[in-house]
């Protein structure tokens, strides 16, 4: 079952996959520009009046300040499970200088990124580690709140992930998970299973966990006032333009060679054709409502 409790082995060798997924992929120049550093590499929430990518993008780090009720003129501390590279912490330090944000990653140089853009941004209310967010190693009753901006999905054991952001929570701290989840049942037919393991695969994940599944999660660590959100409508534009521009133009090219030399080709090939942009058939997914991209908040008790 998908986000079910692994073996200890099982996580190291995860683990490992994600660091080596994660130094690769910022290792290319492509994902360093300063605008991916400087405000994110998450999807952007597209509201009323916003149309451009980089503001979205921008808009989700203004709507997880919202979600966690962050205030100027009240000192707290913020716990961002899975930073990345720091942008959404660092964005919402420079808005509340009065709170005091702490990252962790696993990825050695996500953190030496996030460290290094802090101090070119004259940062001091924040820093960033590497750790894991199944091992937390700060006492019980760390923090005022809590984030995960898609970071749970990378986890083997979610479970696990929610129970130690509880541990490090003050009783009455407010978590925040943004992330994509299952909705329904996968398809059957054995084009589309065989797309949905490539595209694990190739993003490094374990597997989604349920809507349901995180809310039992979340009851089981102690969490009330449980409230999810459906954003599959204010992210669909960032599916629509990697889904369509670096995926499905790209296989309908590849087809239509194929089609002219009569080649034939089998079922997985094809699959792993449709994945080299990896986002297409998360867009089928989405769009046929198997996944979906949801806000998930809860008040430790």
């Amino acid at each position: 079952m998908l986000g079910g409790p692994p073996t200890n082995s099982a996580i190291s060798s995860k683990e490992e996959e994600v660091r080596n997924y994660y130094d690769s992929f910022w290792s290319n120049k492509t994902h360093t520009n300063q605008f991916y550093l400087s405000d994110g590499f998450h999807f952007g929430f597209f509201e009323k009046g916003i149309i451009k990518l980089e503001v979205a993008i921008r808009n989700m780090n203004d709507f997880i300040g919202r979600l966690l009720c962050l205030r100027s003129d009240l000192p707290q501390k913020i716990f961002d499970a899975g930073c990345g590279v720091g942008a959404t912490s660092r964005y919402l330090s420079k808005k509340f200088p009065q709170n005091h944000f702490t990252g962790i990653s696993l990825t050695f140089n996500e953190i030496e990124l996030a460290t290094k853009m802090q101090k070119e941004q004259n940062i001091i209310n924040a820093e960033f580690l590497v750790g894991n967010y199944t091992d937390i190693k700060f006492p019980d009753n760390s923090f005022d709140k809590a984030f995960a901006l898609e970071s749970v999905s990378y986890a083997v054991s979610k479970k696990d992930v929610v129970s130690e952001i509880s541990r490090v929570l003050k009783p009455g701290g407010k978590l925040a998970i943004i992330d994509g989840f299952l909705t329904k049942d996968l398809p059957l037919n054995s084009f589309m299973q065989h797309a949905y393991i490539v595209d694990l695969k190739k993003r490094a994940l374990p597997g989604y966990a349920s809507v349901q599944e995180m809310r039992m999660y979340l009851e089981s660590a102690g969490f009330i006032d449980i409230t999810v959100r459906d954003l599959t409508k204010n992210i669909i534009f960032n599916y629509l333009f990697t889904g369509f521009f670096y995926s499905l133009f790209p296989l309908l090219f590849s087809e239509m060679k194929r089609l002219i030399f009569w080649r034939k080709e089998k079922t997985d090939v094809a699959a792993e054709k449709i994945m080299k942009g990896a986002d297409f058939v998360e867009l089928l997914l989405g769009t046929t409502r198997k996944t979906g991209y949801y806000a998930i908040t809860a008040t430790k008790k």
